[in-house]
């Protein structure tokens, strides 16, 4: 052996074992963010509806870069329940990828002093899926009022208030 490693042609695939080289190794691009797509939004949006009606501006879309990578999709929703004489108030929020629902959450509100109660959250949906195309997929979210008044989101800007109110949605698109 000569001083400074090994001479050219010492070491060759048959000298490799199988399987020595991962996936990973081979494709160090695995499992990290090759692209990401985002939207927010201040607009005050508020509902009465029990049934899902869409966020004002809290869509977003994203194209793939391989319909084998997964997409990560995380939304932060400002929100306010408001219940008038009784103690509870719901909200249901979702994450639709097209026309289908891929994640759905229940933010619950109570005051024991029954006397009515307003809470304001922020609502944190995720849902991760397979990507399955190229092509542009749009994802939004929705809100509907389970119990309550009235649910509303980024209510601090309603009627052009001054508070800095604002939700999102963020698509992590993740090398497979």
């Amino acid at each position: 052996i000569s001083v400074g490693g090994l001479p050219d042609g010492i070491v060759d695939t048959d000298m490799i074992a199988a399987n020595a080289v991962t996936d990973a190794k081979a494709n160090p691009s695995l499992g990290k963010i090759v692209k990401t797509s985002y939207a927010s939004t201040p607009t005050f949006t508020d509902t009465t509806s029990t049934s899902y009606v869409d966020i004002t501006n809290l869509t977003v879309n994203h194209t793939p870069l391989s319909s084998s990578n997964t997409l990560h999709v995380v939304a932060h929703i400002q929100n306010l329940v408001i219940e008038i004489g009784t103690y509870a108030g719901d909200i249901g929020l979702r994450i639709l990828k097209d026309s289908s629902e891929i994640s759905a959450i229940e933010l619950r509100s109570k005051d024991y002093g029954q006397s009515g109660m307003r809470n304001c959250t922020t609502g944190i949906i995720d849902a991760q899926v397979n990507a399955g195309t190229t092509s542009q997929i749009t994802f939004k979210c929705q809100m509907k009022r389970i119990a309550g008044d009235l649910v509303s989101i980024n209510p601090g800007n309603e009627g052009g208030g001054t508070d800095s109110d604002q939700s999102s949605i963020t698509v992590f698109e993740i090398a497979s």
